[in-house]
């Protein structure tokens, strides 16, 4: 009741125009004018009549007013309709002239929008168009001064109220152009053609109203429609060319994959450029505002929800004359999906005129009793005499393929976005982020460190060295040591490290450290010119270097010192890679503790909790999980993965407000990220926002063509690059000797081959077909193992119109099955993928570890092979190098199995490849090899018992019985649990003749 009884209100508005600068008329002396105020078809007063020199400004300060109200001038009417001020010159009277003769100078509007935005007052200096022929055009000509009138414009109050100004919106619809029109559209037709276009929108829950686009223009083909160009006002003709322009707004060139509706497609495009240039088309240009309060603003809302693509809401007219007798056309789809986005452009086809439909439609009495801009009611007959000559005509438009280009904008967005302040004290608030740990050493500092590490690195060997010669430092009791003697054995062992070469390896290890400290602390880049120069910065450099040795050694030799820190025998990456290994085996006891270690590397990295919370995923301990994304985005709060998988997890828990917060955060963090536009619109669709959810996936799509184009750009720049490089070399081999040529083709050959292979992968990744934002989303979400929403993501990617290779989908959903062990289903969606693609090596890689899984090991094998076979490399060929070399074990193959594990060695080493390495060259006897490959397997992991198995049995067989003994300690304490090998083990070591089995 109170917002009714507030748009009820009647609130005055106060027009000012204070004067007119550099007005000219038809006298040379001097001017007299007045100054004509309308609006809404309302002439609300004319000025003081005033003659003023023309080298001064006309003060007018005339003010008039108008009233505000539900009744004569509403609120939608100071959204789309200017003030009116024309300016008036009247004439010297003649002989025998009763009355004074006035004429037009010229026009100019106000536009009353800000008082729609809260504004009680605005000023504003407005261009006054002159009328063609008045003397006011003439001096624009001649001297190119352009005369202005400045206005003020003032309520008492604001016409809104902040809930009203709230809960209401301003939405502008822009009727571009009509492209494409039939042959019969002749400009040059008796009688001649008018061309009005109308629109409806609800403007309250109660109400709706028609939008009339008046005065289309007809052109003929032959050029574009320029850009950018100015969007007018819906007003009949004004005495003033100019006038009906809607200051500061324009048509703009936009590419074509923004616009949304019919003829969109890449196949239209052609089609679209022609029509666009070549063709004839009706031009409107013109914009129309109207206000829509509260119900209004609810039910548009609910009416986009309800249809995506609201049929019948537009209607194109052809007036022959000033009856209504031509073809009344309805647009087939006009999308309103006005949400975040603010403006919204469509292309939309023409269809037939249907009377059962115009019957059917709301408000079809309305296109016929709206009045015109001009408040007059427009001439218009019955609709039902239309019927037979639309019908008759109706072919035409779709044989013409007529379309028209239509922009929606809100002011503010239907579905209001939340600011990236509050997402992101909203995800701080469900995720507390840490203290910030100490800044690491960087720069000069960490060249210093570097330098002390290395001086205690030496120190160690030198004492390490002394020790050899003369055992310990101090004598018995601690008593030093005699001067004389002490004297003698620091000769001796200079001597020794000298002859030895250490003294040598030791200034080339301190070498690089003094680089950086010159570069990084000196600052020191370039080389002396000035030997003085050399000489003062060489003995700055010996002091610090000296005092900075002391410092190292103090802390090195000093009793209470704590080890010096030593990095890590593995990276992050290895142990990572391991993890996975482990993963593949099903070791997950494994798995967890290589990520453990990583963590206790560099527990600060994000990433690194990522990817633990993944492997917890995989655990479905979906707990753990969460609890490891949390940890990931508490040490970082823009970590998109995190971000990501905590939105998954909170959707999957019933915590959709949270979910909603985390999706929505990503998409501000990185707003170009495809999967997090994707994610955010899955989301939203499940939860019914079919606003949001348009929105979003419609960013995904952009930002996906935008990588892509891209990535095309890139692929067409190292392609030209190629065939350049490949003519400059033939043209060089072409020069060469014959003979000198065949013999490099002959060594160079496997190169060749391999460049050739690359060639092909090149050229077949260039004619695939291109990915969509529901693949992108689909592998992410499998990578990180949330099943459930992966599943969702395929169901959207199978209804999409624009889908990608049905390969790729089969393939993905095999994967997915395969993750959760629904074998039979794997198998038909590779079948299905084979049958769109058969020489893809994911397809054949996948379809192998099916039948691995399955206990199909021969199976398993031929997949292998094929996809090692193939022209393109598989995305994973690690897990295909693992299963395929155990096959061959297990087959007794180890021919074939040393080279599949050497590759893996070659590509992604890690203890297990090294350890079947070393299996297949021990049972090839070939030991040395096999000995050097459990040496780094052993050195990537000292825990592994079958790795200690075959160490034993390695040394047995080299009559190493100390070594054997403690190999096989070793694997006993590992806890080795493979019986075939104890067995071997104890087998050999009675036939080499060492006793007793156990040793």
């Amino acid at each position: 009741m109170e917002n009714h009884k507030e748009f009820g209100r009647v609130v005055p508005v106060q027009i000012s125009v204070l004067s007119g600068n550099h007005l000219r008329g038809s006298r040379t002396d001097s001017c007299l004018s007045f100054v004509r105020v309308e609006f809404n078809g309302c002439v609300l007063g004319d000025s003081q009549k005033l003659d003023v020199p023309v080298d001064k400004d006309v003060v007018y300060n005339f003010t008039c007013s108008f009233e505000c109200s539900e009744v004569a001038h509403t609120l939608d009417d100071v959204a789309h309709k200017p003030v009116i001020l024309t300016v008036f010159e009247i004439l010297p009277k003649e002989k025998k002239q009763k009355e004074e003769k006035t004429t037009v100078l010229g026009q100019a509007v106000v536009d009353l929008l800000p008082l729609l935005r809260g504004q009680c007052s605005f000023s504003s200096t407005v261009l006054l168009h002159a009328v063609p022929g008045s003397p006011a055009d003439v001096a624009v000509h001649e001297d190119g001064v352009k005369s202005t009138l400045d206005v003020t414009v003032h309520v008492p109050e604001p016409l809104l109220s902040d809930a009203q100004r709230s809960d209401s919106n301003v939405l502008m619809v822009t009727v571009e152009t009509a492209y494409s029109v039939p042959d019969v559209w002749n400009p040059a037709s008796t009688p001649p053609s008018h061309y009005i276009a109308a629109l409806q929108m609800p403007v309250s829950a109660t109400k709706e109203q028609v939008l009339l686009f008046s005065n289309g223009v007809l052109k003929m083909g032959g050029e574009k429609e320029p850009v950018p160009r100015p969007k007018k006002w819906p007003l009949g003709s004004l005495l003033a060319p100019g006038a009906e322009v809607i200051q500061g707004l324009y048509i703009d060139a936009e590419p074509t994959d923004t616009d949304h509706g019919d003829l969109t497609d890449i196949a239209d495009k052609d089609f679209r450029a022609d029509a666009e240039c070549n063709q004839k088309r009706v031009s409107w240009d013109t914009a129309h505002r109207c206000f829509i309060d509260a119900g209004g603003v609810a039910c548009l809302s609910r009416r986009i929800a309800e249809c995506r693509f609201n049929k019948n809401i537009h209607t194109i007219l052809r007036l022959i004359t000033q009856r209504t007798y031509s073809v009344l056309k309805e647009l087939s789809r006009t999308p309103a999906a006005l949400s975040r986005n603010r403006a919204n452009s469509s292309v939309n086809s023409l269809k037939a005129f249907q009377s059962k439909t115009m019957e059917n439609q709301r408000g079809n009495n309305d296109v016929s009793k709206k009045p015109d801009s001009q408040g007059k009611c427009a001439q218009t007959d019955s609709l039902s005499g239309l019927e037979p000559q639309v019908n008759s005509e109706g072919q035409m438009y779709a044989d013409s393929r007529s379309y028209i280009i239509i922009e929606i904008a809100v002011e503010k967005p239907l579905a209001p976005k939340r600011p990236p302040e509050e997402l992101a004290k909203r995800v701080m608030e469900l995720v507390p982020p840490r203290p910030p740990l100490p800044r690491r050493p960087a720069g000069a500092e960490r060249a210093v460190q570097e330098y002390q590490s290395q001086i205690a690195s030496v120190a160690a060997q030198v004492l390490d060295q002394y020790q050899q010669l003369f055992g310990a430092a101090f004598l018995p009791g601690g008593k030093p040591l005699d001067p004389v003697l002490l004297e003698q054995r620091k000769n001796q062992l200079l001597g020794e490290l000298n002859y030895s070469g250490k003294y040598f390896a030791f200034k080339e290890q301190m070498k690089y450290s003094v680089v950086r400290i010159v570069r990084e602390k000196m600052l020191r880049t370039e080389a002396f010119s000035d030997p003085e120069q050399l000489q003062a910065f060489l003995s700055q450099l010996y002091v610090f270097l000296v005092d900075e040795m002391h410092a190292a050694l103090n802390k090195t030799l000093s009793v209470d010192s704590q080890d010096a820190h030593q990095e890590p025998v593995l990276s992050c990456a290895q142990l990572k890679h391991f993890a996975r290994e482990a993963e593949l085996n099903t070791d997950y006891q494994l798995a967890a503790q290589y990520y453990q270690e990583c963590l206790i590397q560099e527990r600060s990295e994000p990433s690194h909790w990522c990817d633990y919370g993944a492997f917890h995923m995989l655990t479905a301990d979906h707990l753990k999980a969460e609890e490891c994304f949390q940890q990931a985005l508490s040490i970082q709060q823009t970590h998109i993965p995190s971000l990501l998988m905590c939105g998954v997890l909170s959707e999957m828990n019933g915590r959709y407000e949270d979910a909603e917060t985390f999706f929505e955060r990503a998409t501000c963090v990185e707003p170009n990220n495809v999967v997090a536009w994707a994610l955010f619109g899955i989301f939203c669709q499940t939860q019914e926002k079919c606003i949001e959810a348009e929105m979003a996936f419609r960013e995904a799509n952009k930002q996906l063509n935008a990588v892509l184009l891209n990535e095309s750009a890139s692929r067409a720049e190292i392609t030209s690059e190629t065939q350049s490089g490949q003519k400059k070399d033939q043209k060089d081999e072409s020069s060469g000797n014959t003979d000198e040529a065949d013999a490099v083709h002959e060594e160079d050959r496997p190169q060749n081959d391999q460049e050739s292979k690359q060639e092909v992968q090149q050229q077949i990744s260039l004619t695939s077909v291109q990915t969509t934002i529901y693949m992108e989303t689909v592998w992410f979400l499998l990578q990180n193992y949330a099943l459930q929403m992966a599943q969702r993501a395929l169901a959207l990617e199978l209804l999409s119109p624009d889908r990608g290779t049905i390969s790729s989908y089969h393939l993905a959903l095999a994967k997915l099955h395969l993750l959760r062990g629904e074998h039979d289903s794997t198998e038909a969606s590779l079948k299905e993928a084979l049958t769109d693609n058969f020489q893809n090596p994911d397809i054949w890689a996948l379809w192998g570890h099916l039948h691995y899984e399955k206990g199909d090991y021969a199976q398993a094998q031929n997949c292998y092979e094929r996809t090692l076979d193939s022209v393109l490399d598989a995305s994973d060929t690690h897990s295909i190098y693992l299963r395929l070399g155990s096959i061959y074990l297990q087959k007794g193959e180890y021919e074939k199995a040393r080279p599949v594990f050497l590759r893996a060695c070659k590509r992604s080493p890690s203890c297990l490849t090294w350890l079947r390495l070393g299996i297949a060259c021990y049972r090839l006897e070939e030991l040395t090899e096999a000995e050097e490959a459990l040496t780094e397997a052993n050195a990537l992991n000292n825990r592994n018992p079958e790795v200690w198995g075959y160490l034993s049995l390695v040394c047995l067989w080299t009559g190493r019985k100390l070594e054997a003994e403690q190999s096989y300690k070793y694997a006993l304490k590992m806890n080795l649990q493979e019986e075939s090998l104890l067995e071997e083990i104890h087998e050999l070591q009675s036939r080499v003749g060492f006793g007793n089995p156990s040793f």
